[in-house]
């Protein structure tokens, strides 16, 4: 299976680099006789967007059993659950876990740095930061009428969440081809290097609010103990390839902006949820030429 995701990246960076071939090839036939000046200078930009996130990867959030983090860690803890009493002032139990679990979608910041090799092709680097929140609802039952007596129980929904840092890695090549004056058409495609960082996963049972992180090294909390905590490092590095169409306005020879949307197919370093999946990125990224830079 590892072998034929390396084949498909493999192509995917073949077929853009045919592409982008073709491109100067298609180029050339549409240009004046008289030699056209090659842009082989350095780029950067900054780019801004939103981030669409796989909603399989953010199940590693639901707190189900054999999670990294369970709800069971907090509901079968006694001292958590004569708190939990104390606040509904009746017994619980849970009946239903989180089945929705999503990801918002999140803001995407980043820069990017352009090598051209002429007017159609190039290589760069780019990195993306975001953070995400995935979120859903478990229920519980209050009191001891059987589940039976559907009229008669008493349930509360209660919310549990995840939030998570994400850094994106991009290294890839580019073609664009011309459409209309300053108006371009663009593909970038590459290799994905991706780092991601829990930050949190809680759970609210009305005023209570716990994680279901366990920092105590696997022992259950005891409280009025000196349990030692442990920094728990959740998350990891990831890795996949990505294409990237878009559209460029090229106002000048040193400023442009492009319009573009990014497609990944990306594996998430998430326990038991770290497979490939697609995510996707929209966004806008001002480009400005190093000659910008001398001129300013």
């Amino acid at each position: 299976m590892i072998i034929k995701k390396i084949k498909l990246i493999r192509a995917m960076v073949f077929a853009l680099l045919f592409f982008n071939i073709s491109l100067g090839f298609s180029q050339r036939a549409h240009e004046d006789e008289e030699p056209v000046k090659q842009n082989k200078s350095w780029g950067f930009g900054i780019n801004i967007g939103a981030a669409f996130a796989n909603k399989y990867q953010a199940n590693f959030y639901n707190g189900a059993e054999g999670n990294q983090n369970a709800l069971s860690y907090i509901l079968n803890n006694s001292y958590n659950r004569a708190d939990i009493r104390r606040v509904l002032n009746d017994t619980f139990s849970i009946v239903g876990m989180p089945t929705k679990m999503r990801y918002n979608p999140a803001a995407a910041i980043g820069f990017i740095l352009k090598k051209n090799f002429n007017n159609n092709i190039g290589v760069f680097v780019q990195f993306n930061y975001m953070k995400f929140t995935a979120s859903d609802m478990f229920t519980l039952k209050i009191g001891n009428m059987p589940s039976g007596y559907s009229d008669s129980v008493n349930t509360l929904d209660c919310k549990i969440w995840g939030k998570e840092q994400r850094i994106n890695i991009d290294i890839g090549v580019s073609g664009q081809m011309y459409f209309a004056p300053k108006i371009y058409g663009f593909l970038e495609g590459g290799f994905n290097l991706n780092n991601t960082r829990v930050v949190e996963n809680k759970i609210a049972i009305k005023t209570l609010e716990y994680s279901i992180i366990n920092i105590y090294g696997g022992q259950p909390y005891v409280p009025n103990t000196q349990l030692q905590e442990y920094k728990v490092h959740e998350g990891g590095l990831g890795i996949g390839a990505f294409v990237t169409p878009g559209i460029k306005f090229q106002f000048n020879d040193n400023v442009a902006v492009d319009i573009l949307g990014s497609i990944y197919w990306a594996k998430i370093n998430l326990m038991h949820y770290n497979t490939f999946r697609p995510q996707f990125n929209l966004g806008i990224r001002f480009m400005f030429s190093t000659e910008f830079v001398k001129s300013l």
